[in-house]
């Protein structure tokens, strides 16, 4: 969608004495995340990077190209320009800066444009568009470090926008809920809120509700621990998937006003089909694997899938094969995790929906 060669999502505490102390970075190539680039380059040129102390004090919103931040004498003999940069080719990109959260910073690389070899309009307007769901990555990823306990795979569910967030106090007290957990709460199906705290309607359920919030909030100096249930619906034909994630802190003293406690409320129903054409040209996969990938992420089973199509259950089998090859990837919760990160995608293109766009993967 950008057409760029790679890009890198970081938020930093800036300084400017210093470069900045770095609290999440992730790179990528294409829609792939290069960890061993990260490694790479946190590790051998980040500290020694001339343009990353001249970022300091990047508006939000503000582009500046990578280029102007070496000299011409460092372009010939920086480390990190030339070995660097070439060789992943990102000596022309461009950065750009977006506010944080408790004085930090978020910074959009980019690696140099495929387009034409230049920057155009077109993709300038793009990365604006993109912003505000770029802030809302960081954000998220920084907050949810807090939670050590969290998975990788409730971080993405979370940052997709259509999962519940609830924080509670020390006493399991509601201190907070973003938009979607208020919905489910007000609407008092399988799950909500009785005297400031979280219920099930189920008793059953709510017994094994209780039983997590007391795990994951215990008497102090106790172990805390995370954990995962199902919370019945009358009115939905999925359940309600709930996990609970305790936040641990490096202080000793507890109020009744810090966070204790993450609540994430995941509706299977509530997120959208991804087109398999859309996915399939992303993705670069068959219309067949495309398909029957896009429909284990929208929560059908292999029998039903099979059925569908009209073929046997090892035919859907073997295309999940081929797309775990293609993709470079050997579990399901990959495949589940590649295909709904496609939805910012369809989110942010004209009329919002760059579905019918016939644009390659982003970076």
């Amino acid at each position: 969608m950008i057409r760029a060669n790679g890009h890198s999502l970081s938020h930093a505490i800036p300084s400017p004495a210093a470069n900045p102390q770095v609290l999440m970075s992730r790179f990528f190539i294409g829609p792939e995340r290069r960890d061993d680039m990260e490694e790479l380059y946190f590790r051998d040129y980040y500290w020694r990077d001339e343009a990353i102390p001249r970022l300091h004090g990047l508006p939000d919103g503000e582009f500046a190209y990578r280029s102007d931040l070496y000299t011409d004498r460092e372009k010939k003999t920086s480390a990190v320009y030339n070995e660097f940069r070439r060789a992943y080719g990102t000596q022309h990109g461009l950065y750009m800066g977006l506010d944080g959260t408790d004085g930090g910073a978020v910074v959009l690389s980019l690696g140099n444009s495929i387009e034409h070899g230049s920057w155009g309009h077109d993709q300038i307007r793009t990365i604006r568009r993109l912003a505000p769901h770029l802030r809302q990555f960081a954000r998220v990823r920084h907050e949810m470090a807090q939670a050590r306990a969290l998975s990788s795979s409730l971080v993405e569910l979370l940052e997709n926008g259509r999962s519940g967030f609830v924080q509670l106090n020390r006493s399991g007290q509601i201190l907070e809920a973003n938009d979607r957990a208020r919905e489910v709460l007000l609407e008092r199906d399988g799950l909500r809120d009785v005297g400031g705290a979280l219920a099930a309607g189920v008793s059953a359920e709510n017994t094994e509700l209780q039983r997590l919030l007391a795990a994951a909030l215990p008497a102090h100096g106790a172990p805390a621990a995370g954990g995962s249930m199902k919370i019945t619906r009358a009115r939905a034909r999925t359940p309600l998937v709930l996990e609970v994630c305790p936040v641990r802190r490096e202080h000793a003293g507890w109020g009744r006003g810090d966070v204790a406690a993450l609540v994430l409320l995941v509706d299977p129903a509530a997120r959208p089909r991804i087109d398999p054409a859309f996915a399939a040209r992303v993705l670069g996969l068959s219309p067949a694997e495309s398909r029957v990938a896009v429909d284990l992420a929208a929560g059908r089973t292999v029998v039903g899938i099979a059925a569908e199509l009209g073929c046997a259950e090892s035919t859907v089998h073997t295309h999940v094969r081929r797309a775990y090859r293609k993709l470079g990837i050997r579990k399901q919760t990959e495949l589940v995790r590649r295909i709904t990160s496609l939805e910012a995608l369809t989110r942010s293109g004209p009329g919002g929906n760059v579905a019918q766009r016939s644009d390659p993967a982003p970076g």
